[in-house]
């Protein structure tokens, strides 16, 4: 039990077992004060002076009732505890100790979440920082300031798009911007929602500029700033979600200025898409682009004219196909194996025959338009 609390036990008179008064004894009542109910600080150690006396207080009664002697507070021993108890204030003299390993923690965190830059890459409701709408703004002071100050990490958050600042500088073609986040460590490797790289759509764009900025590496003076990182090597042959490669990407986009930045950083010019398995030289053809296979055909010595399809369609017969005459006579004297077409099955021959003659010849030429009604009577 705790010493007595207010005015109002002081009048009462207590006594033990044997008939003595309580406050005669030594022990009694260690202090006047009153006692809140908390502990903190230095009262954490007098805590288990309490438990002490208590229990000290129970053996001494006992022993009184059998005529025992009163034992005095100097001859009390302390419990000890294993676990001690923590209110969460530092006491004094543990602050003038200089053990501040948790709380340089803590101090450092706080000033950490109190800078500006942290604030800045807060992201709005589009998932967007600071530095994605200053690419947007085109302002190159503030995001140099941003990339100069600010950990490597933040450089790669992603907005709801999953677009990193460096998409977007390629989307508003800012090569300058590009080159500064490159420097500044941001992570090229990262993917959009449609499984684009910064170089695949640098290449989809056919912005051959940006698509060197992002394929040379970083010069030591570049370097001289003191930002170091870490540069990840960059896949050429990844595929996006669509199955293409960064060459199929700028092929489409007939850019061969991007196709000749490739190639000099080492792309398969000869790699096939993941949907149809066709390379740069068919998609040319498909195309009718004949400046770009001719570009293939003249400047890229590791092209192969026999690469086929997932169809096992060849360059040269998918012009036959399309009846490129031209593309024909292009592939035929760089040596292109003239290789029929594929003989058709019989038996889906007459199954289509079949199919014709019941719907009409029409129903196979005609465009679907679309739903319509059915006559279900």
């Amino acid at each position: 039990m705790h010493p007595t609390r207010g005015s109002a036990m002081n009048n009462v008179s207590i006594t033990d077992s044997s008939g003595q008064p309580m406050s005669d004894k030594k022990d009694y009542c260690d202090s006047a004060n009153t006692d809140s109910g908390f502990l903190s600080g230095h009262n954490l150690n007098s805590s288990e002076d309490i438990v002490s006396e208590e229990q000290h207080r129970a053996v001494e009664n006992n022993q009184n009732i059998a005529g025992s002697h009163t034992v005095g507070a100097s001859e009390k021993q302390p419990i000890e505890t294993e676990t001690d108890l923590d209110s969460g204030m530092i006491p004094d003299e543990e602050l003038e100790s200089g053990n501040l390993g948790l709380m340089d923690i803590c101090e450092r965190f706080d000033r950490l979440m109190k800078r500006d830059w942290m604030k800045t890459f807060q992201q709005d409701e589009f998932g967007e920082t600071q530095l994605h709408l200053a690419v947007y703004e085109r302002n190159e002071d503030l995001i140099s300031k941003l990339v100069a100050n600010v950990p490597q990490q933040f450089l790669n958050i992603q907005n709801d798009a999953a677009q990193t600042a460096l998409h977007l500088a390629v989307l508003t073609e800012q090569p300058k911007v590009v080159r500064r986040l490159l420097v500044g460590g941001i992570n090229q490797s990262i993917r959009d929602m449609d499984g684009n790289t910064a170089l695949h759509l640098a290449c989809s764009l056919g912005r051959a500029q940006i698509a060197k900025e992002l394929l040379t590496p970083s010069a030591c003076s570049e370097l001289s700033q003191g930002v170091s990182y870490t540069k990840l090597p960059q896949d050429l042959e990844q595929w996006n979600y669509d199955g293409k490669t960064c060459v199929h990407l700028a092929a489409e986009a007939g850019s061969m200025e991007t196709l000749r930045c490739l190639i000099n950083a080492g792309a398969d010019i000869n790699a096939r898409e993941g949907k149809s398995g066709m390379s740069a030289l068919h998609i040319s053809i498909e195309k009718g682009n004949e400046a770009l296979a001719n570009f293939l055909l003249d400047e890229c010595p590791l092209l192969s004219l026999e690469a086929v399809t997932y169809a096992g369609m060849t360059a040269y017969q998918l012009a036959l196909i399309q009846d490129k005459r031209i593309l024909i006579g292009d592939l035929t004297k760089r040596g292109a194996e003239q290789i029929s077409l594929p003989a058709s099955d019989s038996e889906s021959d007459s199954e289509d025959e079949m199919i014709s003659n019941y719907y009409g010849a029409s129903a196979f030429s005609a465009t679907f338009s679309g739903l319509s009604a059915i006559n279900v009577s």
